[in-house]
């Protein structure tokens, strides 16, 4: 079978866009689910006749077994509708195989992105979304989706389901130190706009990788980045060569690491999130989503 591709260009990928993959659920509510690959985690909504996803995770083995996932755990319910997070590949880079027909939700940023991109089995939005926040249904399923600025990726899109005090937010806050280099938060804003979500009234926080959790550890989550922001600035004063990954690991182990030293993944991936970070400052950001006014994106938009 010829495989989708996105928008590699080597037939030596086949064996990893083919490869199998074990998928695992677990009912939140009597509505939602999450399941997870191991290492990237979605949810689904059960709706009346159908279901909502989100995204599609990132090979076609792994978007067809997440396909099966759901059928497994809602039989006979087809997804009616994809909600992408936003643009990126490894979450939402393949639609055609996860539901083909189904109804494609972004941010109108992401919708443009993917429609310029035109990679290989990530689907186009076919309903584009436009603001900070949008009460929605679709077949029957309440929630609210969110996007109060740039945190990661573009456009991206967090989830606020009140009546069960949860919040989906993908590839943002973790309950861990694992997400390492993080070539695509958006430094200048990330922590102002995911503590502005605290001001919903969830309990459990389901992120786009490893282990559900709770509140308190997505408050945690915003702290250590916060933490390590500041620390790396530290190091441009102590003269640490910024550009040495190893010295780098180092010196915010050392200032970071009694505070943040039980979170799992932190001696591994410190040193490379804090080598992204002080090259942040160094440059001045990652383009205009790392500016002051990141509405300016939109501004000939409206």
């Amino acid at each position: 079978m010829s495989e989708h591709k996105g928008i590699f260009t080597s037939d030596a990928v086949k064996g990893y866009l083919a490869a199998e993959a074990k998928m695992e659920s677990e009912q939140l509510s009597e509505r939602l689910w999450t399941v997870s690959d191991g290492k990237y985690r979605s949810i689904f909504v059960e709706a009346e006749s159908s279901v909502v996803a989100f995204d599609t995770f990132g090979t076609p083995a792994r978007a067809r077994a997440y396909a099966a996932e759901i059928n497994r755990s809602i039989p006979d319910k087809p997804v009616s509708t994809v909600i992408y997070t936003h643009d990126h590949l490894d979450h939402a880079g393949f639609a055609a195989d996860f539901a083909p027909d189904a109804k494609i939700v972004a941010d109108e940023m992401t919708a443009k992105v993917i429609a310029m991109r035109n990679a290989d089995g990530q689907l186009p939005v076919t309903d584009a979304l436009s603001g900070q926040e949008h009460s929605v249904t679709y077949d029957g399923a309440e929630f609210t989706l969110l996007n109060r600025g740039p945190v990661h990726g573009t456009g991206h899109l967090s989830a606020y389901f009140e009546d069960e005090k949860l919040f989906f937010s993908s590839d943002t806050i973790l309950a861990n130190a694992r997400y390492g280099l993080m070539p695509d938060y958006h430094i200048a804003n990330f922590v102002k706009i995911m503590r502005s979500f605290l001001d919903l009234d969830f309990e459990r926080f389901v992120p786009g990788r490893y282990e559900v959790t709770d509140r308190k550890r997505f408050e945690e989550g915003c702290d250590y980045i916060e933490a390590m922001q500041t620390t790396c600035q530290q190091a441009f004063i102590s003269f640490t060569p910024i550009w040495v990954h190893d010295a780098m690991a180092t010196y915010v182990q050392n200032e970071l690491g009694e505070r943040f030293g039980h979170l799992d993944g932190f001696k591994e991936h410190a040193g490379q999130t804090a080598i992204r970070i002080v090259h942040h400052y160094l440059m001045g950001g990652w383009g205009l989503e790392d500016t002051p006014d990141p509405g300016i994106l939109l501004a000939d938009e409206r």
